[in-house]
């Protein structure tokens, strides 16, 4: 019963996410690729905070870096896990050590630590815009040292037409939120998502720097 409730529930926040999308006055942009691109959430889910926060201060280069709310999440995830792992393992090792201990601390444990290594890679991954390259791109290494990567793309900068922003409402088993999400808009109305959270006065912000980088508009549906 409560499964149907709550499929009922995604359904209806789905519709009403869809109306919001097609009811969008987009002709205020005054650019006839805003009425070929799609309006709906491009990555589903997302946070009720500000996981990202647009560095400014580095001349050719900007980038989008993890806040330190977003370190501190990830690294409570994981303080946790590693007690999960540890405190078990410790107890296993000792003479009153059982067998049911050392599943917990793989099971849960390790589990959770290994999850947060992963939580912390992806969120910590750089989001760039470099004018020296002309490209934007997510990663650790310049364009020149980037194998192709179809997940992670290398986009070149005058490919981008606008940055879109666009709201989702995310909802989950204890809260329901809206997360914002801001996209690069390319010429070909292909959309390129570049971070996603819940904080819309800081991803303005943001947005607007990034729109006098790049020479383009701020398509602002949120």
């Amino acid at each position: 019963m409560f499964e149907k409730l709550k499929k009922k529930f995604e359904s209806m926040v789905e519709q009403a996410q869809k109306r919001h999308a097609e009811s969008a006055d987009v002709s205020r942009f005054n650019h006839p690729l805003a009425e070929q691109t799609d309006w709906h959430p491009l990555k589903r889910g997302g946070s009720n905070f500000c996981t990202h926060r647009l560095d400014a201060t580095k001349g050719d280069l900007l980038v989008f870096k993890a806040t330190k709310g977003a370190k501190f999440f990830i690294g409570l995830f994981g303080f946790f896990g590693l007690l999960g792992l540890i405190i078990p393992l410790t107890i296993f090792f000792s003479e009153d050590g059982e067998w049911f201990l050392l599943l917990f601390a793989l099971l849960f444990g390790g589990i959770f630590t290994g999850v947060s290594f992963l939580l912390f890679y992806f969120m910590t991954m750089p989001r760039v815009f470099d004018r020296f390259y002309g490209h934007y791109y997510q990663g650790r290494k310049k364009p020149d040292e980037m194998k192709p990567n179809p997940k992670r793309p290398l986009i070149n900068c005058n490919d981008i037409v606008a940055l879109q922003l666009i709201r989702e409402y995310v909802r989950s088993d204890k809260s329901s939120y809206h997360s914002y999400e801001l996209n690069l808009v390319l010429r070909d109305g292909k959309r390129i998502n570049v971070v996603d959270h819940g904080k819309i006065d800081a991803l303005r912000e943001d947005a607007e720097i990034l729109s006098t980088y790049l020479s383009v508009p701020v398509w602002d549906a949120a």
